[in-house]
């Protein structure tokens, strides 16, 4: 939201935009310092007109040391720290200065002017709002509205506002049960960070980040504007005691261009993003090829990018559905979202709006299918939220319609932006940008654990594929599994899975009470190697389906071992989930602690089962390191077997200290390996080895 102001003049002003554009902050702050009060007024209206708001706050702090009691000062200055940093605690002092002297007849260029606007009123009420406290943030919502001009574009969304702080008494009276924290400094700084992409196991993040280069490489490209770098997109697997790895940076971004993360696929082979180089922005991919990302290119998918603005888009994990977000004329207001559905002969559907429940008056964006392609979350600022962007969620309906959107509810969601949200294969862990108190920057990426939205009526199919002697697979074999439903509907077209190539994991949603053929085949010849049945089961909310193939690279076989095809079957009544955990190391590091982090969790949920009247459990272990050597450990086997023998360790005496689980867990070693590429001397190539340093435990 931009200053309102009554129009004077313009031919009096000092520079004009280009003029702005070139100047350094340096020159900035000299002009901001030998200039005459008059000429500061002047430069704070044309330079917060024109956008550039950083170089704008600078004038306000001068001015308001020439007069810190004037309202029209210290207007501009609340209203400056909550555009540009939304930094609404702050600005509160400034605003409810400004707040005892209004003008109707507010003359934004007068530097006789010491009123202050009457919107200073509506942007104190918005900066309560953000601090949640929904009393103060009513009162002047409803002072604004009964004081501004009819005509005042900030009327319509004060009535809004009003509505959304009406939500949220609802929303904060009836909180929901919810885990949330933010996921810490290593991920977060105090440059924004958003649209987290977590991986279907949880093992890698990708997201966006406007931080700097290293060696200053992007200083030059910096936006004078808002005083922030460019966005990249970012990458960050789990670590010992499940922290997060230090954030890589992928191969295609460029210094001087916005890239930000929309959606992975779930073999992590293809990125989606938003860039905005043609003008409006539009949805771009890149595909994962010879060990990187090859250069982005234009989505040229049929009436996806238009003249319009496309701000997001997602595949489905079955590869049927294509969701997107744009502001094409026709859509319900603002932007909407849209589906294409895979048709019978492989050609994609027009785009079809998805109708009033889920799409607003307002703006409804950043769309995310869960695995089992009926769950959509999204978020909308319409008046179904209490302030700012809300995540909500819909079902997708047997007659092809979505269900009535909810609110997932309070504090899952704050009074100010929720959005992005992603969620792990079961849907009970997700990440999201939000701005909230505890945060490091303008925005930041949190973690969030509940126990209502678990996804139901779906299975789910996990596999790995190893190969012999740990080689690593050519580039010219790739392992393409396609899944055939052997009893669907004949509408059920069959579906190609690939697996990971950091790690070699697979994994996809599959129908319950279904039969289905995996069939494995070399993709460059389709040479088949190989394939399988199983049949999901028909009486549970979720199952997992687990698949281990061994690949055997000089004679291009593929072996599945009968003692691998294991159905993970769901909780009963007299039965109990296997239970699993990866976890993946930094180089030479080996200890976790059952004290806290996810291994903390999996002994929790091992000691329930216990406690449920589950009699005995083995826990299988096994273990890998990288090929980069170690002066530390002597050698990568000993290294490997240093991470199995610690794991064994912690998790025997953890519970034989305990009475009641005394000689009632047994831990078994199974693997103890080393393997991924041949070190070239390129330790710091972290991305390259990552995932062939970890630990892995299974219950049975």
């Amino acid at each position: 939201m931009r200053l309102i102001f009554i129009a004077t003049t313009l031919f009096s002003l000092l520079f004009t935009m280009n003029s702005f554009a070139q100047l350094t902050e340096a020159e900035v702050r000299e002009m901001v310092e030998n200039s005459t009060e008059s000429q500061l007024v002047m430069q704070t209206s044309q330079m917060t007109q024109e956008g550039y708001l950083y170089y704008a706050e600078m004038a306000a702090d001068r001015l308001l040391e020439i007069n810190p009691e004037s309202a029209n000062y210290n207007y501009r200055k609340g209203f400056l720290m909550l555009d540009i940093r939304k930094d609404y605690a702050g600005a509160i002092p400034y605003l409810e200065k400004a707040k005892l002297d209004v003008d109707p007849n507010y003359d934004m260029y007068s530097h006789k002017e010491k009123s202050a606007a009457i919107d200073a009123i509506y942007h104190l009420a918005q900066c309560y709002h953000l601090n949640e406290d929904i009393g103060k943030a009513m009162e002047n919502y409803q002072l604004f509205v009964e004081t501004t001009n009819e005509k005042s574009e900030l009327l319509e969304v004060a009535q809004l506002r009003i509505e959304q702080c009406q939500e949220a008494i609802k929303q904060m009276a009836s909180p929901v049960n919810v885990y949330l924290t933010n996921v810490g400094e290593i991920i977060n700084t105090e440059m924004p960070e958003y649209s987290p992409v977590i991986s279907l196991d949880g093992s890698a993040l990708y997201f966006t980040s406007r931080r700097a280069w290293e060696n200053n490489e992007t200083d030059d490209f910096k936006d004078p504007r808002i005083n922030q770098f460019p966005e990249d997109i970012y990458v960050s697997y789990l670590d010992f005691d499940s922290s997060w790895t230090e954030p890589v940076r992928l191969d295609f971004c460029k210094p001087r261009q916005n890239e930000a993360t929309i959606a992975i696929s779930s073999d992590e082979r293809k990125i989606y993003l938003y860039e905005d180089s043609t003008g409006n922005g539009d949805i771009y991919f890149t595909d994962f090829y010879h060990a990187k990302f090859r250069e982005i290119e234009k989505l040229e998918m049929k009436n996806i990018n238009t003249k319009y603005w496309e701000t997001h888009a997602m595949m489905s994990h079955r590869k049927d559905l294509f969701f997107f977000v744009s502001d094409r004329p026709g859509g319900l207001g603002g932007r909407d979202i849209y589906m294409l559905k895979l048709k019978e002969n492989g050609k994609w559907s027009d785009p079809i709006n998805l109708g009033p429940n889920v799409n607003g008056p307002n703006d409804d964006d950043a769309p995310f299918i869960a695995v089992d392609n009926q769950t959509l979350y999204f978020a909308t600022n319409d008046f179904r939220s209490i302030g700012g962007f809300d995540i909500m969620r819909t079902q997708l309906q047997e007659d092809g319609t979505w269900s009535k959107a909810v609110n997932l509810g309070y504090p899952f969601n704050s009074t100010n932006d929720d959005i992005f949200y992603t969620t792990t294969l079961d849907g009970r862990k997700g990440f999201m940008t939000s701005f909230r108190k505890d945060g490091h920057g303008e925005k930041d990426i949190y973690e969030i654990h509940n126990d209502y939205l678990g996804i139901k009526d779906v299975a789910v199919l996990k596999g790995l594929i190893k190969t012999v002697d740990d080689k690593p697979i050519p580039e010219d074999f790739a392992i393409n599994v396609k899944l055939v439903c052997v009893d669907c509907d004949e509408a059920e077209i069959d579906r190609y899975v690939y697996p990971r190539l950091r790690d070699g994991v697979f994994m996809t949603g599959l129908d319950p009470c279904k039969t289905y053929r995996l069939e494995y085949s070399n993709l460059t010849d389709n040479a088949k190697l190989g394939d399988d049945t199983f049949t999901t089961l028909c009486d549970t909310n979720y199952q997992e389906v687990y698949r281990e193939l061994l690949l055997d690279v000089d004679t291009r076989t593929l072996i599945l071992p009968p003692d691998t095809v294991v159905d993970l079957p769901p909780v009963t009544v007299g039965t109990f989930d296997n239970l699993e955990f990866m976890h993946y190391f930094a180089y030479n590091k080996n200890k976790l602690t059952t004290k806290k982090g996810e291994l903390k969790d999996f002994v929790k949920s091992v000691a329930e089962q216990l406690k449920d009247g589950r009699e005995k459990i083995t826990i299988n272990v096994y273990s890998s390191a990288s090929k980069v050597p170690t002066k530390t450990y002597g050698t990568n086997e000993r290294l490997s077997e240093i991470r199995a023998e610690n794991m064994k360790y912690d998790i025997i005496s953890y519970f034989e200290k305990k009475d009641e689980f005394a000689g009632r867990v047994n831990v078994v070693i199974v693997t103890k390996l080393v393997q991924g590429p041949a070190y070239e001397k390129d330790a710091v190539n972290k991305e390259k080895y990552f995932p062939y340093q970890y630990v892995g435990l299974k219950t049975e």
